[in-house]
């Protein structure tokens, strides 16, 4: 049967007293839920009825029942009939039908535990299960199971007032009934009222918040920024103190602090040793490589070399391969055979200059072309000069940097070996018709020569039996292109810029009869003034003997390397050149190690005699690579070495400033970083070195 019953009923569940208003509805609602009503019998034969799923269990249905009967688990005992129910039973296997009434007997295990539920009505509102009789006309009456379902509201409490003569309570009345429901589902609603928050205050009652007494029985309505203190049991100072406790916390934040900042200073203390392990591996491998890279360099010079210190080695190292063999001669031979040696001696060292010579006409050569091209490509490339706007770089292509284009490709034409006869004529003719409008003597020579090679190449002649035309007709035609007024001014920005590289610092050679800037001399700490070039000193070696500069080099970067790393502020390091180097070497320390006498020039270094102290020729000792890493970690010098040890490197320091005295002075003004250029230009003018 489906349906409602509204109306007053009398609840099976309120037999003990009380009524109360419901709206009925049948169990089966539609829904697959099967649920099977149980009538509870306890105390003096009280009933109270329920209805609950059927397949809730025993211990289930006992934490249930705690709730209404306030009254522990362990206290309940449920039976069906004599037997008792164990928790593990389900209720569908109790024999009751789905929708059908079951009852059971409800008892209490601790005999001083009665179970009433006349406090659970008050407090816990709860599903109740009537027996409704309904008159029909085919069946007469009929017993109707009706679940009650409780649609009651909490009543918010609104505040009222207390009569104080009879304590009653009056409280502000609230409706019963909810709000209803609203006619389209909110989440079915689509409108700007569910989408804009709006919130409106208002003033109510009191304009500000305090305290109310509302009654004479010292009832009190306490304002929100209230504080209610209430008083506890009295205590001494030394007991407050004893409870606090403020020393005892002050000792546990300052251990647990202390423990904190040990970590912390271990881990930045590991950080830094393992990052000074990696920079000194890192370090030692650098060195060890600088060290592979600059015998890979001298290995390459000795076979191909390019520059002044090259040929230097080559020289140097036949002097030393020609007085070995000397020595050996003397040794090993007599008489005639002496003799004999010595001719084949002195044959084998002119071969050995005769093939170093070819190689410096080879190089020689070279730079002839690499300075053809540099004029080629100084009057051919644009103007190119940052502008005052953000420094944006102007590239300016003029009518004579376009023509001096033209005159490199006709050159690069003229010059290409892989030309054939037919090619090379038609390049010729094009030259000869670029130079009809000239009338000089080199154009008139260039065009005679032209013409020459033409019928020559008409003749079947070919390109190598022409070659010394050739190469006289490229240098009448270079010439002819370096001419001002052969050119139409294309050479007048490359004689502007040589001009202006040849009015400063220009001097006098007094060897080659040439004025010559300060980069072609070789400058010292000793050199007073410029007078022989550096071709001129290569040329003549009457008066020093040829030397092998590249390890000397080597020392002397080593040696500024490590000053900046230290940040010196001594400027010695970076005057001194590297033949004063090599006289600190051989001469000072006799090209050996002060302590192990190692003469290996590539393991040397000269470092740091005092640490404390910047480097400079009269506080530094030869040493090699390890010896000085050993040297630099020493505190107090005279706690290792011995006094003859001592005074012999004070002897070699207090030579050395006599030999550098001119670098000393120089050092008192003029620092790598730290430079007052008026007191530079004060000792310069003192000096008479200022122009």
């Amino acid at each position: 049967m489906a349906g409602v019953f509204y109306g007053s009923a009398t609840s099976s569940s309120a037999s003990d007293g009380g009524t109360t208003d419901i709206s009925e509805s049948f169990s089966d609602n539609g829904t697959n839920q099967r649920n099977i009503t149980l009538k509870f019998l306890y105390g003096d034969n009280k009933v109270f009825t329920q209805s609950y799923h059927e397949d809730t269990a025993i211990g289930d249905l006992k934490t249930l029942l705690t709730e209404v009967f306030n009254t522990p688990t362990n206290n309940l005992k449920l039976l069906l009939g004599e037997k008792e129910l164990n928790d593990d039973s389900i209720l569908n296997e109790l024999g009751a039908e789905p929708f059908g009434v079951l009852e059971l007997r409800l008892l209490s295990t601790n005999s001083d535990d009665k179970l009433s539920i006349d406090e659970a009505f008050r407090d816990y509102t709860i599903p109740d299960v009537i027996t409704v009789r309904v008159q029909t006309s085919d069946e007469g009456i009929k017993d109707v199971v009706v679940e009650v379902e409780n649609r009651a509201i909490i009543k918010p409490f609104l505040g009222g007032y207390v009569d104080t003569h009879s304590g009653l309570e009056y409280h502000h009345g609230y409706t019963q009934t909810g709000p209803p429901k609203p006619k389209i589902p909110p989440e079915m609603k689509n409108h700007r009222d569910t989408q804009t928050y709006f919130m409106r205050n208002r003033k109510l009652d009191m304009p500000y918040g305090h305290a109310t007494q509302m009654a004479a029985e010292n009832l009190w309505i306490p304002a929100v920024g209230d504080r209610i203190l209430t008083p506890g049991p009295y205590e001494t100072a030394d007991e407050r103190e004893k409870r606090l406790d403020v020393e005892g916390k002050v000792r546990v934040i300052q251990r647990y602090f202390r423990a904190w900042l040990t970590r912390k200073r271990l881990k930045e203390y590991s950080e830094e040793y393992h990052k000074r392990i990696r920079l000194m591996l890192e370090r030692e491998e650098l060195e060890r490589r600088e060290d592979l890279e600059r015998k890979k360099r001298d290995l390459i010079s000795r076979v191909f070399p390019r520059t002044a210190a090259d040929f230097s080695m080559l020289y140097a190292m036949t002097e030393r391969w020609k007085k070995a063999e000397i020595k050996r001669i003397i040794e090993m031979h007599c008489g005639p055979a002496r003799i004999a040696e010595f001719y084949l001696l002195l044959e084998k060292e002119i071969q050995i200059l005769r093939c170093i010579d070819e190689l410096r006409l080879k190089l020689k050569n070279d730079r002839k072309i690499q300075k053809e091209i540099d004029f080629f490509k100084t009057i051919g490339d644009p103007w190119t000069f940052k502008s005052t706007y953000k420094n944006i770089p102007v590239v300016v292509d003029t009518l004579e940097t376009q023509k001096g284009r033209t005159f490199r490709e006709l050159y690069e034409a003229i010059c290409d070996p892989t030309l054939d006869g037919s090619n090379r004529m038609l390049v010729f003719l094009e030259l000869r018709r670029g130079l009809e409008s000239h009338n000089c003597v080199i154009s008139n020579e260039l065009v005679d020569l032209i013409d020459r090679a033409c019928e020559l190449l008409a003749r079947g002649f070919e390109s190598r039996h022409i070659e010394t035309l050739q190469k006289r007709i490229e240098a009448l035609l270079l010439h002819h292109f370096q001419q001002s007024e052969c050119n139409e001014g294309v050479t007048n920005r490359y004689n502007r810029l040589t001009e202006k590289a040849m009015k400063e610092n220009l001097f006098y050679c007094h060897s080659c009869k040439k004025l010559k800037p300060i980069e072609c001399y070789n400058v010292g700490v000793k050199t007073n003034a410029a007078k022989i070039c550096a071709t001129c000193r290569f040329i003549d070696r009457s008066k020093e003997p040829w030397i092998d500069i590249s390890p000397y080099r080597f020392i002397l970067r080593q040696i500024r390397k490590n000053e900046r790393l230290l940040h010196a502020l001594s400027s010695i390091a970076f005057i001194i050149q590297d033949k004063d180097i090599y006289y600190l070497v051989t001469h000072i320390w006799h090209g050996h190690s002060a302590l192990s006498e190692c003469d290996n020039i590539y393991q040397l270094r000269l470092c740091r005699w005092d640490k404390t102290k910047d480097w400079s020729p009269w506080n530094c000792i030869l040493l090699t690579a390890e010896e000085a890493k050993a040297h630099l970690k020493i505190d107090k010098l005279e706690d290792v070495y011995d006094e003859h040890f001592l005074s012999n490197v004070f002897n070699k320091h207090a030579l050395t400033k006599k030999y550098f005295a001119q670098s000393f002075d120089i050092d008192k003004c003029v620092r790598e970083t730290y430079v007052d250029d008026d007191y530079v230009n004060q000792y310069l003018e003192e000096k008479k070195l200022c122009p």
